[in-house]
C-alpha cells in the first residue's frame, strides 16, 4: 500500500510543478500588467486631468472671439436635440 502512493505521488509530481510554474507565470504576467498600468497612469494623470479644463478653454475662447457663431450653433443644436426628444 505504501508503496503504490509512492509511485501516485511521484507519478503526479512533475503534473503539479507544471501547474505550479504556470500559475506563478500567469501571476507575474498579472503583476507586471497592474505595474505598466499603474506607470502609464501616473506619467499621464496630469494630462488626462488637465483634458477637461483645457476644452473649457478652448471654448471660452473660441465663443468670445465668434459670438454670433456660436449662439447660432448653439440654436441649431437645441433644435436638433428638440426634434430627437420628440
Amino acid at each position: 500500500m505504501n508503496t503504490n502512493l509512492t509511485e501516485i505521488t511521484d507519478r503526479a509530481k512533475p503534473a503539479i510543478d507544471r501547474i505550479s510554474t504556470l500559475a506563478h507565470d500567469a501571476t507575474d504576467k498579472a503583476v507586471n500588467a497592474k505595474n505598466q498600468a499603474a506607470v502609464w497612469l501616473s506619467d499621464r494623470g496630469d494630462e488626462l486631468a488637465a483634458a477637461p479644463k483645457k476644452l473649457v478653454d478652448h471654448t471660452s475662447n473660441y465663443v468670445s472671439a465668434n459670438p454670433l457663431k456660436s449662439l447660432g450653433i448653439a440654436i441649431v443644436a437645441a433644435l436638433v436635440v428638440g426634434r430627437l426628444m420628440k
